[in-house]
C-alpha cells in the first residue's frame, strides 16, 4: 500500500503493498461497540468507527450531488483476499444516508490495471464535482506507484517513494471512472509525490488547486481544465523539524485550513503518526502559519491516524474521517497494514479554533 511519510528522513514504508501515503492520527482510548474514545490536547472526543477492513484508510466523502446522502471513495485492500489475490492497493467506494453511516457494502472503483502499464497499485483517492454542459462530472486526483515492490530498482523504501505518482481520472456518476492521465508535477529532487487533495478553485485558467507530499513537505499544483500542471511550488515546510505527509485542504469562511500528518520523531515505535493542523488566509501562502496537533495516538491502543479528510456537515461543524492503525499482535506499532477501520469525529468550529492555539503537546508514551 502507498505509504504515507515519503522522503528525505522517513521515506515511504511499504504497507503491504501500495506505499501508503497517509498515516493515520493520534486515538487514544479504549474501543467500545465501535466507539473509541480519542486523548486530545483538550479533551477526550468521541470516535465512530465507520467501518473495518483489512488495510482500509485514506477517505475521502462527499455529499451526494443527487441528494441521496453522501459518498465515500478510500483506498487499500479491504478484505486479505484481495491482496493473496495479487490486486494489491485499490480504489473503493460506499455510499450512506448521513455522515455517520452507515455505509453500503463496497464497490471497486480503480485497479492498477485500468491506469496504465506498469502501475501496480492505487489508492489516495480526492474527488471534486463540477458542471459540465448541465451534467455532474467527477475528476478524481490520486496516487499511483509504477514499480512492483521488491524489483530491480524498487526494493528500498527511497526507491518506493521516488516511484510515486499523481494521477487523474473521471466519470459521469462518480462510479465508471476513464480518462485516465499522470499529473505532472516537477520532482527534482525525486523524492516522489502522493497523497494528493483536490480544492476546486477557478481562477483564469486554472481549475483546480492539487495539495501533495513530497519529502516531508507539502506541494501545491495549479491545474487548468484539461488537468494540466501550470505551475506548482512547495508551500508549506512547517518548522522544519517535522515530516509531514498526506495534506488534506479546504476552505471554512475566510479561513483556509490544511492538515496532515506527521511522524512522532521521539516514539520508540517506527511507526507513529498524528494529525496536525494550520490555517491561514491564502490557500497558497502558509508561510508564517503555526501548526497544532489535532489527534495524538498513544502507541497502546492506536499507532496512527492516517490520511485524514474533513467534511464541512454545516456552518458549525466538521466531520474528520482517517484510517486508524492499530498496534501489532507483538503489540509494537510497526506494521501500517494494521490500519483495520476508517473513523469519524464530529469537531466543531470552537473546537478547531481551539486546536490553532500555539501550545507544545507532551509526547505520547510509547
Amino acid at each position: 500500500m502507498l505509504n504515507p511519510v515519503e522522503g528525505r528522513n522517513h521515506p515511504h514504508r511499504h504497507r503491504g503493498i501500495v506505499a501508503t501515503l497517509v498515516l493515520i492520527a493520534a486515538l487514544v482510548a479504549a474501543i467500545v461497540v465501535g466507539v473509541i474514545e480519542v486523548n486530545q490536547p483538550e479533551a477526550p472526543i468521541k470516535v465512530t468507527r465507520q467501518f473495518s477492513g483489512r488495510d482500509v484508510y485514506s477517505p475521502d466523502v462527499l455529499p451526494d450531488p443527487g441528494g441521496n446522502g453522501y459518498i465515500m471513495w478510500y483506498g487499500g485492500w479491504q478484505t486479505q483476499q484481495t491482496v493473496d489475490s495479487g490486486q494489491f492497493d485499490t480504489i473503493y467506494r460506499r455510499t450512506a444516508p448521513t455522515p455517520n453511516g452507515p455505509w453500503s457494502a463496497p464497490t471497486t472503483e480503480i485497479i492498477a490495471a485500468q491506469v496504465s502499464p506498469g502501475i501496480t497499485e492505487v489508492n489516495d483517492p480526492s474527488v471534486s464535482v463540477t458542471s459540465v454542459g448541465g451534467s455532474e462530472q467527477y475528476t478524481m486526483f490520486f496516487t499511483s506507484l509504477i514499480c512492483r515492490p521488491g524489483s530491480p530498482g524498487c526494493t528500498t523504501v527511497q526507491q518506493l517513494a521516488a516511484n510515486g505518482q499523481l494521477w487523474s481520472a473521471t466519470s459521469p456518476d462518480g462510479n465508471d471512472w476513464g480518462s485516465f492521465q499522470p499529473l505532472s508535477v516537477p520532482d527534482p529532487e525525486h523524492w516522489g509525490v502522493a497523497s494528493p487533495s483536490v480544492v476546486l478553485q477557478p481562477s483564469g485558467a486554472q481549475e483546480w488547486l492539487v495539495y501533495y507530499g513530497t519529502g516531508c513537505l507539502i506541494g501545491m499544483a495549479s491545474v487548468d481544465a484539461n488537468r494540466n500542471v501550470l505551475a506548482s511550488s512547495i508551500v508549506y515546510t512547517g518548522p522544519g523539524t517535522q515530516c509531514m505527509a498526506n495534506p488534506f485542504v479546504f476552505q471554512s469562511g475566510a479561513t483556509w485550513l490544511l492538515f496532515f500528518d506527521v511522524l512522532e520523531p521521539t516514539s520508540v515505535d517506527a511507526f507513529r503518526f498524528d494529525v496536525w493542523k494550520t490555517s491561514s488566509l491564502s490557500p497558497s501562502d502558509w508561510s508564517g502559519s503555526t501548526s497544532t496537533p489535532v489527534v495524538v495516538v498513544d502507541g497502546v491502543h492506536q499507532c496512527a491516524a492516517i490520511t485524514s479528510a474533513v467534511l464541512p456537515v454545516s456552518s458549525n461543524q466538521f466531520d474528520l474521517y482517517y484510517g486508524s492503525v492499530v498496534p501489532a499482535i507483538s503489540g509494537v506499532c510497526d506494521d501500517l497494514t494494521q490500519s483495520r477501520s476508517i473513523v469519524m469525529t464530529p469537531m466543531t468550529t470552537g473546537e478547531l479554533d481551539a486546536t490553532t492555539a500555539s501550545h507544545s503537546p507532551q509526547p505520547a508514551d510509547g
